[in-house]
């Protein structure tokens, strides 16, 4: 088992800060390049290779994200250090922090999350170790396990990713329709799916209400699209993208048919649009 030092522990905290704004400055710079080709190819009308690349983007970014909250940890660690010194076992304001850089210490590039993890070992012992990297007890930050367990996109981010840079850099360039209503009608099925009850009933049914955002998108490129023929422009809007699909009061269901929770799915949406707003802010500064 490693020896604790509390001065090597202290030092390896002050380097990692370091390192870790080092990392997130150096994928923010290779970000934004990648960012520019990117718009290059959606005004090439590359879109195939554009989505391929912009899933990396997706990727870096939500590694950025998890590498801002160990700085934060790192800092919190050295703001708090009298606690690791003077207590023997882990103190409560500290511990989701503690637990946090052990997790992610193997699952991240930065090597001085590895000294801090050894040092913890050897101050809280094996077994304490051992459950935080496992996150046995549900200590470890949720958004941090989130970012360094990233899965493929789908494609509603890729394609909001897409129409942002496209928006960046003057690129006329928009979702097409179709990938919308393949976003709407996966969301009619989840609810749809989630309605049946533990007896096999159905619920009461009505009609949904469409995305407000998403409908006046796609009325704009509509009206962009129609704008010709006035008679017919007015049939493409809110009815022709009105989803008559069943909707009830919300039922508390673990899982659909589709052995996915509906609320899991609007998270992950919150989650990126979350992502958006922070990269947008960041293309501002």
């Amino acid at each position: 088992m490693p020896h604790y030092n509390p001065n090597r522990l202290k030092v390896q905290l002050k380097l990692a800060v370091a390192r870790l704004k080092h990392m997130q400055q150096k994928k923010n710079s290779i970000n934004k390049q990648q960012r520019r080709e990117i718009a290059t190819l959606l005004e090439s009308s590359k879109l195939e290779s554009a989505k391929i690349r912009v899933e990396g983007i997706i990727r870096e970014d939500y590694h950025i994200e998890a590498l801002e909250i160990l700085e934060l940890y790192c800092e919190l660690l050295m703001a708090r250090f009298g606690l690791i010194e003077q207590m023997k076992q882990c103190d409560p304001s500290i511990i989701e922090a503690v637990n946090t850089l052990i997790y992610a210490a193997p699952r991240s590039e930065i090597k001085e999350l590895g000294q801090i993890r050894d040092q913890l070992f050897g101050k809280y012992g094996k077994e304490f170790a051992m459950n935080a990297s496992e996150n046995k007890n549900n200590c470890v930050n949720e958004r941090v396990i989130q970012k360094l367990s990233f899965n493929t996109p789908d494609s509603f981010l890729v394609n909001r990713y897409l129409e942002e840079i496209a928006k960046t850099y003057n690129v006329d360039w928009k979702a097409e329709i179709a990938d919308i209503d393949g976003l709407i009608s996966m969301d009619a099925l989840m609810d749809s799916q989630a309605l049946t009850n533990k007896d096999g009933k159905s619920e009461p049914t009505y009609t949904a209400l469409p995305n407000m955002d998403l409908l006046m998108s796609l009325n704009n490129d509509s009206q962009d699209k129609n704008h010709q023929s006035a008679s017919t422009s007015n049939s493409n809007t809110s009815d022709h993208l009105l989803p008559d699909v069943p909707i009830g009061p919300h039922t508390d269901y673990s899982k659909n048919k589709l052995g996915i929770s509906p609320s899991s799915i609007r998270k992950q949406k919150q989650m990126g649009y979350q992502m958006m707003t922070n990269w947008q802010e960041g293309l501002k500064l």
